[in-house]
């Protein structure tokens, strides 16, 4: 069926109407308009032969009479509508929907012969799939395709698609495979899962549109079409195109599996017998496809009466069709129908009944869902669910954070919403299975004790009735003194009463309390079973059962005594009285022991409260002894771990002294050691008897010897390490000591709750206790007014007896009177029962027949309902008709009034001619006399003419039979003449209405051919912009990419970086606190190292004032050695006669050179010492500014002061230490030396470990300002990731809108295309036509004007040149566009 011939630009982008969110997934209606077909364009165009029109894009109007009717729909398509304004309206969002995972549906519905398969499919001349009039099936499957293109393009490797397509018809209710020829009936089953489904469909994958053509094209040329009278290539089947599509995305060892189907549906169309004049197969054919039309009609106002609210059975099983269609029409599919109608006035009633269905179908609502499941590992899944659940349990408390999404990505994101209302779902159906179950069974027992009151209320009727009945026989029996009764009527009388007494007992069984008790006692029980589970429930049991047992015991005992008190008078008593007093005892027993039932109850429920209340005691008592113990015990604990404590400090201090007298130890044995050593020397023994002053100085010598360097630094480390090991042990025991303290109190806090808790209860047992013995005085109070009670009743049942004896001598007499009574009762229940059986089966009968009248009335309803649509469609089609009819009857009135006004003229044209005709004649006879004259004038010629008059005889000859024949014909041909007259005028009409099409058809042309310039120029620029966007697409695909690797490496160098920034942190953090520990050491030592310069500046002061005395001394000295020597030079014989003396005393040295050497050395030393304070004075405000810095760093330190106590104590051993020292130095000056040497070597220490912890500090400090560098490194890609994320979601949005004007270009181009087509198609129809008419125009004007025909066909080759050169400019530009299509799809 060839498409329209004018396309509208605006309608190829134009969208759906937007509907409310409440129609999402309504069964959405697109109405599309016949095309025309070749050689009825004057039919269709015209308003005198359409039926409907198009007003808008949404409202149609059928030509109706007396008044047109208005139909709204979703779209509107006019005649002019292209291919692709269709499938962008209808299946754009269905094959996005699918993508998605929702089932999705499109068929096309209406008459035969109304463009179903040119819509669905295409042309039917098309042997490809890849025409340009190609229908909604073909552009489905490159639209699919190119989206699953788009998607693996996006997800890569994490996402796959799998496609299967399956291709069936059905054919006079058989289901047949196209895709296999071979294929017998197949059949329909349904699935749980799946739907409906057929069995043994052949299903192939592909994946690719080009494999679907393939597939769609096997089944195509497998279906069946046959040509009626109204189509040239009918349907003859319902062909049903299925594409099953499945994505599979995986996140994290996740799958997530989405399934859906795709279903493309060509129904046959309905058909007419009168109509389409079928036959034979043809006609059992369209009786079978108007079959499941109609069932689908069915189908359809089924499920509006049922959105409605009315109860319908819908009768899907009624046709395959129907059955196949079932979730379509009212399932898990979004659906959208196609309804073509013909415009024809012919079809005016198919055409109302399409509508009609349509607007039936919009109203049906569909509820459509994704079809997703998930599969992966346990553990994940686990992980997964747990998470769901932390949300979900966030979420109904109301305490949801902000920045938690549900959702995982774009194409998981409807799935956590769908997993959290899933969860919730199955809560809420738990929730009411387990309400409904608790309904039930409360339904049940009420129902029960419904049963049970009605029995009561019945029984208490009868024992009213039988009582009343008894009592006013005994009043009869009274008044007549009828006192003695014989055995029978006692018999009788006992008979009653133990009727009496088993109504009684049914009636006690069947009362309602009892029985709403029994419901109470049964929760009660089950109650009790769970208290009886706990085991001082048990205790206590085991404790009231012996109580029972004694009480029970205790009853027995009663009762014996009682019965032994009873035995004489009842013993005196006849026979007959202990008979009638069965009653009334036992009516006293059963009140007697409910009483003792009752109280047995109250001392059951009291001890068992007394029992709980002990058992609560003793267990709150036993927890507090053990709370108490376990109190006692850390207590006993905490002063062990404190006289350990002591132990171990007792201990330290100990082997603190220990160390101190190690310390002092080898510098003592080595002073003893070089004071020995000249004693034992030989040659120190000679010297000393001989040379005293000689071993004076090797005294000195071995005495100023200092120490080796060894031996202090060896004491130094012992005494380092003896300290740190006393800190160490300190600082855990001092954190031991915190803990325990912490625990300590912890208990204390514990044992003093429980004390609270213990007195609370105390009170608590306390005042129960005394409730409890108020209660016992009340039940003991209680006790004594029931046994008064029995003691009473015992009193009442004694004269009960009495007065038995007395009712049953008059009950006697009414047994005859109640036997007759119950006679005529037991008759007349037969009889009632006999009439209620009768009225029953009556009843049912009158019921039955009432259904089936019911049945009947709904089934005429219908069908009432049915041949009233069919009657208003024949009444709107019949008065369609008539008018049609009378306007045709005035038409044909109007022509006939022109014709009998030509008629006339031709009459007076044809006198005209016979006029003309006799003056011909007359002519020629004047001709012939003339020849005559001129014959015997001219006699010479005569014989030359001779043979000429032979031959101009025999002309004449045939001349005459030509006349006759041109005479007969004549006649013949007037009457031609009027008929092409006739012809002519109609021509002439249809000739200048072809001009006026031809005029109007080259200015569209013309325009057209301007449009397609413009076109092709857009176009061009089109192509040129998509090209560009293409490359700027690749350029950012590629930047994206680049981006994404730069971005992971980021990634992975910032997790690399964090990892060591924080291990680097971790050692920065343990070296701040080792630093910290060594900078308290150092400022300790420091410290000390200053008191003790300030103690050696003292000593130094002190020793310069001694050195000065010495000086003094030892110029005293010179002087007085001066003045000896100048003495004994003026007495040189006083000093010669001594001199072997002085000699002998005299030492060989001088007695100022070792102060002298003394003296130099302390002056050095004094420099030493000079430069060195200055090097730590310099060295002590450098540390004091680091020690300040240290302390703000610090200063958040908590064991800070613990550590500076224990240093201060270290600092008091260490001046202890370095008094002793002083003192020991005071002792000896040789240990000068050493000690100066030894603090030289301390400060160098000192000075080196400052020096290094400098370095520390400034590498923290670099460390710290890498770490800060880091820090805004990684600020600075996290802005740029986010930069990059922006850009990213740019990119995407740009790369949507570039989707969408691609498709936007694509479908006008597609539409561009299409009309193309159309034009070339009206050209050669145009031509045909022109040349028709020109043909026809020759003919007419042939026989009258040769020239009017020679310039009328030099017109029509120069028209026919110009109509040439525009065919050949148009094929260029198709030939241009084609090309354009497929560099756009090799693109």
């Amino acid at each position: 069926m060839p498409p329209g011939t004018k396309g509208d630009p605006s309608n190829v982008t134009q969208p759906l109407p937007c509907l409310p969110s409440a129609e999402e997934d309504a069964i959405k209606v697109f109405v599309r308009i016949r095309p025309p077909v070749e050689g009825t364009l004057t039919g269709v165009d015209g308003e005198q032969g359409s039926c409907l029109t198009a007003l808008s894009s949404t409202t149609i109007r059928l030509h109706s009479k007396p008044e047109p009717k208005m139909f709204t729909f979703d779209h509107v398509a006019n005649v002019d509508t292209t291919q692709e304004s269709v499938f962008s309206s209808v299946a754009k969002n269905i094959v996005e929907s699918c993508m998605n995972g929702y089932n999705g549906t499109i068929f096309a519905y209406g008459q035969t012969g109304s463009g179903k398969t040119f819509t669905m499919l295409g042309p039917s001349e098309s042997d490809n799939f890849t025409h340009n009039l190609r229908g909604v099936i073909p552009r489905s499957f490159e639209y699919l395709f190119f989206l699953i293109n788009r998607e693996k393009e996006k997800a890569g490797d994490g996402k796959s698609f799998l496609c299967k397509c399956s291709f069936i018809e059905i054919y006079n209710e058989q289901i047949f495979d196209l895709l296999d020829s071979a294929s017998a009936g197949l059949f329909l089953r349904e699935h749980i899962k799946k739907g409906v489904f057929v069995v043994g469909a052949v299903e192939q994958v592909v994946t690719s549109a080009a494999e679907a053509y393939q597939v769609l094209s096997m089944g195509w040329r497998n279906r069946r079409v046959a040509s009626t009278s109204m189509n040239r290539e009918s349907s003859r089947s319902h062909a049903v195109f299925t594409v099953t599509i499945e994505s599979m995305e995986k996140t994290n060892d996740i799958v997530n599996i989405r399934s859906s189907q795709l279903n493309l549906v060509d129904l046959a169309g309905s058909e007419r017998q009168k109509d389409t004049q079928t036959e034979g197969v043809r006609l059992k054919e369209a009786g079978s496809i108007n079959r499941s039309l109609s069932c689908l009609g069915q189908v359809i106002t089924a499920l509006v009466d049922v959105a409605n609210g009315r109860q319908r059975h819908i009768c899907y099983r009624d046709s395959k069709l129907t059955f196949l269609l079932r979730d379509s029409l009212g399932g898990n599919a979004k659906t959208f129908i196609i309804a073509n109608v013909h415009p024809g006035s012919k079809c005016f009633g198919e055409t109302l009944s399409t509508l009609q269905f349509a607007q039936r179908a919009k109203l049906i609502k569909n509820k459509a869902v994704v079809n997703e499941d998930t599969q992966g590992n346990v553990s994940q899944l686990q992980a997964e669910v747990k998470k769901l659940k932390e949300q979900l349990s966030q979420l109904l408390s109301g305490q949801m954070p902000g920045d938690i999404s549900v959702a995982r990505a774009p194409s998981v994101g409807d799935n956590m919403d769908y997993m959290n209302t899933f969860i919730e779902a199955m809560m809420l159906l738990e929730r009411s299975d387990s309400e409904k179950k608790a309904l039930l069974q409360k339904v049940i027992q009420l129902e029960d004790l419904c049963n049970k009151k009605e029995k009561f209320i019945q029984s208490n009727k009868m024992i009213v009735k039988f009582r009343e009945d008894h009592i006013v026989r005994l009043e009869k029996a009274h008044r007549e003194g009828q006192i003695s009764l014989s055995n029978n009527e006692q018999d009788n009388f006992i008979a009653e009463l133990k009727e009496e007494i088993r109504t009684l007992k049914e009636q006690v069984e069947h009362h309602p309390r009892v029985a709403k008790y029994a419901l109470e006692n049964h929760s009660l029980r089950e109650e009790n079973k769970r208290i009886g589970s706990l085991q001082s429930v048990k205790r206590a049991q085991e404790v009231s059962a012996q109580m029972m047992a004694e009480l029970e015991k205790a009853f027995l005992e009663a009762s014996v005594s009682e019965k032994d008190r009873q035995v004489a008078p009842m013993h005196s008593t006849p026979i007959q009285l202990d008979n009638s007093s069965l009653m009334s005892a036992a009516r006293m027993r059963e009140r007697m022991l409910q009483l003792e039932s009752e109280l047995a109850t109250s001392k059951q429920e009291y001890e068992e409260f007394k029992e709980l209340t002990k058992k609560k005691q003793v267990e709150q008592e036993s927890e507090l002894q053990s709370l108490m113990k376990s109190n006692q015990h850390l207590e006993n604990i905490l002063d062990a771990i404190k006289e350990n404590k002591r132990h171990e400090v007792s201990q330290l201090n100990r082997m603190h002294a220990e160390t101190i007298k190690n310390m002092t130890t080898p510098t003592k044995a080595y002073n003893l050691r070089s004071r020995l050593v000249p004693r034992l020397s030989l040659d120190g023994i000679s010297n000393g008897l001989t040379d005293t002053p000689k071993s004076g100085d090797v005294m000195d010598d071995i005495i100023n010897e200092p120490i080796p360097p060894e031996m202090s630094e060896q004491a130094y480390e012992a005494i380092a390490e003896e300290l740190r090991i006393v800190q160490e042990q300190v600082t855990a025991l001092q954190v031991k000591l915190d803990e325990e303290e912490s625990k300590n109190i912890k208990l204390e806090q514990q044992v003093n709750k429980l004390e609270l808790c213990s007195t609370q209860i105390q009170e608590l047992f306390n005042s129960e206790r005394s409730n409890w013995n108020k209660e016992q005085q009340a039940f003991i109070a209680q006790i004594k007014s029931l046994e008064k009670q029995q003691q009473d009743n015992k009193n009442q049942e004694d004269v009960l007896k009495s007065e038995v004896h007395d009712l049953r001598v008059v009950l006697q007499s009414a047994d005859r009177e109640l036997s007759a009574v119950k006679g005529e009762y037991s008759l007349f229940r037969e009889k009632q029962e006999k009439e209620l059986s009768q009225l029953s089966a009556r009843h049912m009968a009158v019921q039955l027949q009432l259904d089936n009248f019911r049945l009947e009335h709904e089934t005429l309803l219908e069908e009432k309902r049915s041949l009233q649509d069919a009657f208003d469609n024949l009444e709107e089609v019949m008065k369609f008709e008539t008018d049609q009819l009378k306007q045709e009857l005035s038409d044909s009135k109007h022509e006939n009034e022109t014709l009998r006004a030509e008629l006339s003229n031709l009459l007076e044209l044809l006198e005209t001619e016979k006029e003309r005709r006799q003056k011909l004649t007359s002519q020629l006879e004047e001709d012939k006399e003339s020849k005559t004259k001129e014959l015997l004038q001219v006699v010479d010629e005569n014989m030359h003419l001779r043979k000429q008059c032979s031959e101009l005889v025999t002309k004449c000859e045939h001349q005459v039979t030509e006349l006759q024949r041109l005479e007969h014909s004549l006649t013949s041909s007037k009457e031609m003449i009027a008929d092409l007259e006739k012809k002519n005028t109609a021509d002439k009409e249809v000739v200048v209405d072809l001009m006026n099409q031809i005029q109007v058809h080259r200015t569209t042309i013309i325009h057209k051919t301007e449009s397609i310039d413009l076109l092709t120029r857009e176009l061009e620029d089109i192509n040129s912009k998509y090209s560009i966007v293409l490359l700027a697409k690749e350029e950012c695909k590629t930047v994206n990419e680049e981006q994404e690797k730069q971005i992971e490496e980021l990634r992975e160098s910032l997790e690399r970086k964090q990892s060591a920034d924080n291990i680097e942190k971790e050692l920065l953090c343990d070296d701040l606190a080792h630093a910290t520990e060594e900078l308290g050491k150092l400022t300790e030592a420091f410290n000390k190292q200053e008191t003790m310069l300030h103690a050696c500046e003292k000593e130094l002061v002190e020793k310069e004032q001694l050195i000065s005395e010495l000086t003094n001394k030892v110029k005293l000295m010179t002087d007085l050695e001066i003045t000896k020597t100048e003495q004994e030079k003026i007495k040189p014989s006083h000093s010669n006669s001594n001199s072997p003396v002085v000699l002998a005393q005299t030492p060989r040295t001088p007695v100022g050179n070792p102060y002298e050497s003394e003296f130099a050395n302390l002056q050095n030393r004094n420099t030493n010492l000079a430069v060195l304070i200055s090097e730590l004075n310099e060295e002590r405000t450098l540390k004091n500014e680091e020690i300040i810095k240290l302390k703000m760093q610090l200063c958040e330190t908590e064991n800070m002061h613990l550590e500076i106590q224990n240093l201060q104590g270290i600092c008091k051993e260490l001046k202890s230490q370095l008094e002793n020292c002083k003192k020991g130095m005071k002792d000896g000056n040789e240990q000068k030396p050493s000690d100066m040497q030894d603090l030289k070597r301390e400060i160098e220490k000192e000075v080196s470990e400052r020096m290094e912890k400098g370095k520390a500090t400034e590498h923290i400090l670099k460390l710290q300002a890498e770490l800060e560098e880091t820090r805004n490194l990684l600020c600075a890609k996290d802005h740029s990731l986010n930069e990059l994320n922006n850009e990213m979601e740019r990119t995407r949005s740009l790369e949507a809108k570039a989707f969408t004007e691609k498709e936007q270009i694509r479908s006008v181009l597609e539409a561009k295309y299409e009309e193309t087509e159309k034009l070339s198609q009206e050209l050669d129809m145009l031509r045909k036509q022109v040349s028709f008419l020109a043909e026809e125009n020759g003919k007419i004007l042939g026989h009258q004007n040769p020239n009017q025909k020679i310039q009328y066909l030099v017109k029509l080759k120069k028209e026919n040149d110009k109509l040439l050169e525009e065919a050949e400019k148009l094929r260029i530009e198709n030939l241009f566009l084609k090309e354009t299509k497929k560099c756009e799809h090799c693109d």
